[in-house]
């Protein structure tokens, strides 16, 4: 387990409302932990160890049963960013899960997931023994929870599953388990797990869209590997933040912040490099803005809110600074191409600035 693995802040986000909502000091929740509320904001990153420190804060404050199940019900399929879009377009729910582990560092699980079938359906469970035992319970709870939600959202319907199994050291009783996950449950099991039916597996997704899941599983690929010819050490940390978060990417603060540095560090290392930040800021907006573009029907204003920008024209003027063109002209001339026909004006020849 990479404890010191950058991700999204989003879970942490989720347990300091929580916190909130129990009346537990915020503060408290967030000591030890080198956080700071003012930073957590949409796009923030963060260490995995981190986000286990504020969970076992937590835990140690609000240390009922049962509080895994209050912090769960607050998530949404958006939550996973690029991912729950990728997950939304898939043909089924056998599929939304074969992609979820395909690109696990995206997933903001905190503990392995595994899936594994059985004679009906096949059986989700949380490797949750890597993790301190204060906290084994509530992210368990946690998990098996944003599961079922996430889920429905996917299925357009309430999701039943057939049947869930609980490895707790301190649960609440079988009955609260029972009325949230309305299906049967299984105390003292080995392993924590959510069992899914075939019928929901092989439910079709009312919002499926081949062309769309395989443009966002591209963007999921590139967020996961990362940009390949960057070689810089430093630079290629500070690309995993910038192309790890879609939609509202982190300011060069936030970045130094989740890499555990100074602004004026970062702005340093990264000279150092010669690799300027607004350098690897754009390149990561260019290249996913050309996937977007070449691999979906998505119009300007959505790629422009996918990539951070408030409006399409922003989005539009950046674009033509790095390629020479607009938007519209570098899809159509990539299209043509891709026909093997020739572009519509000499004009449209796209081409790197970035």
């Amino acid at each position: 387990m990479n404890w010191r693995e950058v991700r999204d802040a989003t879970n942490v986000r989720h347990l300091l409302n929580t916190a909130r909502g129990l009346g537990c000091s915020v503060e408290a929740c967030l000591q030890g932990s080198g956080l700071d509320e003012g930073v957590l904001s949409a796009g923030a990153r963060i260490q995995r160890w981190q986000e286990l420190a504020v969970i076992r804060n937590l835990v140690a404050l609000a240390p009922e049963p049962g509080l895994g199940l209050l912090v769960g019900s607050r998530y949404q399929l958006t939550s996973l960013g690029l991912l729950g879009y990728t997950m939304l377009a898939c043909r089924n729910l056998h599929e939304a899960l074969l992609v979820s582990t395909q690109f696990r560092e995206l997933t903001l699980s905190i503990c392995p997931v595994q899936l594994q079938p059985f004679d009906g359906g096949v059986r989700m469970s949380l490797d949750h023994k890597v993790l301190p035992p204060d906290a084994q319970d509530m992210v368990a709870e946690r998990g098996l929870a944003v599961w079922k939600r996430i889920f429905g959202e996917l299925l357009q319907r309430p999701f039943v599953p057939f049947r869930v199994e609980l490895a707790l050291s301190r649960p609440a009783t079988a009955e609260c388990y029972e009325t949230y996950f309305e299906c049967p449950v299984v105390m003292g099991a080995a392993s924590n797990a959510v069992l899914i039916a075939d019928a929901d597996l092989t439910s079709a997704l009312p919002l499926a869209n081949e062309l769309t899941r395989n443009a966002c599983a591209a963007l999921c690929r590139q967020l996961c590997d990362g940009l390949e010819d960057v070689v810089s050490p430093f630079a290629r940390q500070v690309l995993q933040v910038l192309i790890s978060h879609s939609g509202e990417p982190p300011a060069a603060v936030e970045v130094a912040a989740a890499l555990g540095i100074s602004e004026r560090s970062l702005h340093r290392r990264l000279a150092a490099e010669g690799q300027p930040f607004r350098q690897l800021d754009e390149r990561v907006r260019a290249r996913l803005a050309e996937r977007l573009l070449g691999d979906s029907d998505l119009g300007l204003d959505a790629i422009a809110a996918q990539l951070g920008y408030s409006e399409a024209a922003s989005f539009s003027r950046a674009f033509k600074r790095w390629t020479g063109v607009s938007p519209s002209h570098w899809r159509a001339a990539q299209r043509a191409a891709a026909l093997g026909l020739e572009p519509s004006s000499p004009a449209v020849v796209p081409s790197r600035q970035y």
